[in-house]
């Protein structure tokens, strides 16, 4: 019988309620504990996976039944609440972003090798069978050098229930989707960007931090790289890539109309409290809590059906992938190739997400294989991230100092 690794969930917020079911579902990995502020999401973490709950994340990481810990925890206690787990010996898988400044990350580092532990970051759209067998393709040269790589995303991020102190934190979708977007763009590319040059704009007085982002990034070998993100919820990038959202599941085409609608229907004295309602009824365990008034409009956005099967491939927008001889782009179930000729890769249901990188995690800790989205990498991450908003205010290009190799 497989070891099993035993997880410790610190924070049971939104991204409890898309995680849990999915590591729950893999055999080699227990949902020993979980920790959180709310009584109803520990009563309802132990109902449903008869774990350990606690109000503490120390008490929860001083537990000898708990092997590593995954941070779920709002982005400004990332740094501290793995720190904790990683003091007590704990291996850890952390959210994105890794922490909110480069100073965080080098203490995280330090104490995980410090203490002999595995640090993970959770960037899971790199994880996503496409991307990989796009860095397979690159590294192998069957289509020539790399020569450049493209990529945008068009959605409704900033008309979501999110409450503005947490857009504010984030800086909007710059540290919150952006690392998304740059630990893809980085994997293919290698891994190594020497500079940056980014603008990134807030469009809507209605909501704090910036709404978008355009961004230059020059690799280290002279490859080129763009990056663009909209969350303002005008166009959809699904429109481009058959209708599927981030997981592959169908994304409906009035999608962005639907949360454009429920966010405009909250304007006024009664916002803070109402967004504050819905974004309760999203976390784990959450209830009926002044949000119902406008959550059935997101729900029609289909903005909670990331837990239903995946027909397609998942997709974080379209990206192009440009060499000497030949382009790839994502299709509904894998590659396809542009060269002399058009053909097409097809890629089964492999691992993806969450799963994929609990996995990545499990496969550390028990087989004493390499972590490849580890705490070097997720520094260097965040590193282009906020290269983007500092270039952006001063208007000049970045040059990087923390920037990390694939290891492939």
């Amino acid at each position: 019988m497989a070891e099993i690794l035993r997880i410790g969930f610190a924070g049971l917020g939104e991204a409890a309620t898309r995680v849990l079911p999915q590591i729950s579902r893999l055999p080699y990995i227990k949902l020993a504990a979980a920790a959180d502020l709310r009584k109803s999401a520990r009563e309802a973490f132990q109902e449903e996976f008869h774990g350990a709950a606690y109000d503490s994340i120390e008490e929860m990481c001083r537990s000898r039944d708990v092997d590593a810990v995954y941070v779920g925890t709002p982005h400004e206690l990332h740094a501290q609440h793995a720190l904790i787990a990683l003091e007590n010996r704990k291996h850890v898988i952390v959210e994105k972003p890794m922490a909110l400044s480069i100073e965080d990350c080098e203490k995280m580092n330090a104490a995980a090798e410090k203490y002999g532990v595995k640090l993970l970051c959770g960037h899971t759209k790199s994880f996503n069978a496409p991307i990989r067998k796009m860095r397979e393709i690159v590294k192998s040269g069957e289509l020539g050098k790399l020569c450049m790589i493209n990529t945008w995303n068009y959605n409704d991020f900033m008309v979501r229930p999110y409450p503005d102190h947490e857009l504010a934190v984030s800086r909007g979708v710059v540290l919150n989707q952006g690392p998304h977007q740059v630990d893809i763009v980085r994997q293919i590319g290698g891994g190594m960007v020497r500079s940056v040059r980014g603008m990134a704009g807030r469009w809507d007085a209605s909501r704090p931090g910036e709404g978008a982002h355009v961004c230059y990034l020059e690799f280290e070998d002279g490859v080129p790289a763009t990056i663009v993100y909209s969350g303002y919820g005008f166009f959809d990038t699904s429109e481009l890539h058959w209708w599927l959202g981030e997981g592959g599941q169908p994304r409906h085409p009035d999608t962005n109309v639907h949360a454009r609608r429920s966010y405009n229907n909250i304007c006024g004295p009664d916002k803070g409290r109402i967004l504050e309602g819905a974004k309760e009824q999203l976390r784990y365990g959450g209830g009926k809590s002044g949000g119902d008034e406008i959550t059935h409009g997101w729900e029609m956005s289909g903005y909670k059906s990331a837990g239903t099967e995946r027909p397609g491939q998942p997709f974080f927008g379209p990206m192009i992938v440009t060499c000497e001889r030949g382009e790839m782009r994502q299709s509904q179930n894998g590659i396809l190739i542009y060269g002399d000729e058009k053909r097409e890769i097809p890629l089964g249901k492999a691992l993806a997400g969450r799963q994929a990188e609990i996995t990545e995690l499990y496969e550390a800790v028990i087989h004493d294989r390499p972590v490849f989205h580890d705490g070097r990498w997720g520094e260097a991450t965040l590193e282009v991230c906020l290269a983007i908003l500092e270039s952006a205010k001063e208007r000049r290009e970045i040059f990087l100092s923390h920037q990390a190799p694939v290891v492939d």
